[in-house]
């Protein structure tokens, strides 16, 4: 079978699965954004496995489910804590472990709980948004997926045809200037086509519309080329084999793992934004 069947395939099967949570929202979502964001901690740790570090795998999936379900729960004040007791833990395992690279072994165990894990699962209180500023959170999250996916496919086709000038060739060679732009633009013009149509609500305003298309456009690229650094320092070149025709979940939604917390971190946190703007 041919990466390109393998590719759609997948697609077929998975895209249902996760338009369908996010129309339904809840627990349903929790679930799928939970699987996804657990298999993206794993990939993580195999990843860094390859530098010959030891992770603390399963305590930091359990761990990462821990805050997970605070998301769910709506106890985002308890984040601080919880990372601070996790950490803790894996600092105290480490000292009687015996085992070589101990500051490694430690600051990746806790790096793979909040990179991708923390990071992703803000989606969940994005699709639960029905107070804040008055915009809806499905149509929300329709906008960010729209925004990173329409940048990524830009980015790709425009990148591969008539990109000449290397972004950052010692991260991703492949990746243009060019490309780079027109994913911008891409997601750009999809989000203000949203909001032209009424699909974000009134209280959605120009300046929003901007800030979404930063976080999808140059955040979302931001998160592809963070992840092409990680898989470039340990020698790999996709994060796993899950997801046959797309490599890993890693790959798959790299780019959310940036837009998604950006959004979140502006939408509920608007006004220290500007604070520190100004």
């Amino acid at each position: 079978m041919s990466e390109n069947i393998k590719r759609i395939l997948v697609s077929l099967i998975g895209g249902p699965v996760i338009l369908g949570s996010i129309y339904l929202g809840g627990v349903y979502f929790f679930i799928v954004v939970t699987i996804i964001s657990l298999l993206c901690q794993l990939e993580f740790y195999n990843i860094a496995e390859q530098k010959n570090v030891k992770i603390y795998k399963y305590l930091g999936l359990m761990a990462g489910f821990a805050l997970l379900c605070l998301y769910f729960l709506n106890k985002e004040e308890y984040f601080l804590p919880a990372i601070l007791s996790i950490s803790l833990m894996f600092f105290i395992l480490e000292l009687f472990s015996g085992r070589e690279t101990p500051m490694l072994n430690m600051s990746l165990s806790v790096a793979g709980i909040i990179y991708p894990t923390l990071l992703i699962g803000t989606l969940y209180p994005l699709r639960q948004l029905n107070n804040v500023r008055d915009i809806p959170g499905l149509n929300l999250i329709i906008a960010i997926l729209a925004g990173v996916w329409l940048c990524d496919t830009a980015a790709y086709y425009i990148g591969k045809n008539i990109g000449k000038h290397k972004l950052l060739p010692r991260v991703s060679p492949n990746k243009t200037w060019e490309g780079s732009a027109a994913g911008f633009i891409a997601s750009l013009t999809a989000i203000a086509s949203l909001k032209y149509y009424g699909f974000l609500g009134d209280s959605f305003t120009t300046v929003d519309v901007i800030m979404l298309s930063l976080f999808t456009g140059v955040g979302g690229q931001l998160g592809d080329l963070f992840e092409s650094l990680i898989k470039r320092d340990a020698g790999v070149k996709d994060s796993g084999f899950l997801l046959p025709g797309h490599g890993g979940f890693l790959d798959r939604f790299d780019a959310l793992i940036f837009a998604a917390p950006l959004a979140y971190l502006y939408i509920f946190y608007a006004d220290l934004f500007i604070y520190i703007l100004y």
